[in-house]
């Protein structure tokens, strides 16, 4: 079937049912949930029974569940899903009804994975790595520069050591080339992923560097190179992802490393402050 989830939603939209109607506004605005979500966790995140996902989409045009989720993948990744005309046919197509729930539901569905992260011993681990290493780098591949920036602009208030890599020099010298015995890199990565980061998590980590992933779910290179993998929603349904998620995790990562190093992070604010009024940064 040469449609996308979200144009049979729009062309099937007048035949739903109560419950399907359901299922259509969940995927409307989490389209890449039918990826990475089986008929049986639909069914029981929306509260609607297996055979009513399963009717859902042979209303749709598709033979089954399975065939749907295949359709799904190649429209969203498959070899034509990074042409900019697509992306945008498919953009303008999601913002074409109930764009503020559908709007929001992105964005609490990262918010969400972000806050059930943050009790699990994978996010303990990373906020140990981050707040113990003796030096800590900061990569965002393409448009996630800008959260690596961030991140280590309020990283530096909170500790010392703390470096954005840029690949500007061909061969990461900040880390690579740094004799500190701990090391932590953090990668910032979506789709469509840098072909950098796999080289650059497999070279580090024979260094000994701790690697840390921030990601959307469907980042496969991950595998086998770290444990430390935090994966976030995909945001599909917009042009350029935002990414709620991760922006947010990030933030709680900085708050948690504060708590993880207790009285040393007043001492470093202290220096940077000092610093700031010696330089006469701010309006008195």
């Amino acid at each position: 079937m040469d449609e996308d989830i979200s144009a049979a939603i729009a062309r099937a939209r007048s035949s739903f049912t109560k419950l399907e109607a359901r299922i259509a506004a969940y995927l409307s605005g989490r389209p890449e949930a039918l990826v990475v979500e089986t008929s049986a966790e639909l069914a029981a995140k929306l509260d609607v029974s297996p055979m009513t996902v399963t009717r859902f989409f042979k209303k749709l045009g598709f033979d089954s569940s399975a065939a749907a989720r295949a359709s799904s993948k190649n429209h969203m990744f498959g070899p034509g899903a990074s042409r900019i005309g697509l992306r945008f046919e498919r953009f303008a197509a999601n913002q074409s009804a109930n764009d503020a729930e559908a709007d929001f539901a992105v964005a609490a569905s990262g918010i969400r994975r972000a806050l059930e992260l943050r009790t699990s011993a994978l996010w303990k681990n990373a906020v140990d790595l981050v707040a113990a290493a003796d030096s800590v780098c900061a990569i965002g591949f393409q448009t996630m520069r800008y959260l690596a920036d961030g991140l280590c602009l309020r990283l530096r208030y909170v500790r010392g050591n703390v470096h954005l890599l840029d690949g500007g020099d061909g061969v990461y010298a900040d880390l690579l080339a740094d004799p500190a015995p701990r090391r932590t890199l953090i990668i910032i990565d979506t789709f469509r992923y840098a072909a950098h980061g796999p080289i650059l998590a497999r070279i580090a980590a024979q260094q000994g560097v701790e690697v840390i992933v921030f990601c959307d779910e469907f980042c496969e290179w991950t595998a086998n190179l770290t444990p430390h993998v935090l994966m976030f929603p995909p945001e599909s349904r917009f042009f350029v992802g935002l990414p709620t998620g991760i922006h947010f995790a990030l933030n709680l990562l900085v708050q948690d490393v504060i708590q993880r190093r207790g009285s040393a992070v007043p001492d470093q604010l202290q220096m940077l402050s000092n610093a700031q009024d010696a330089f006469g940064l701010f309006i008195k």
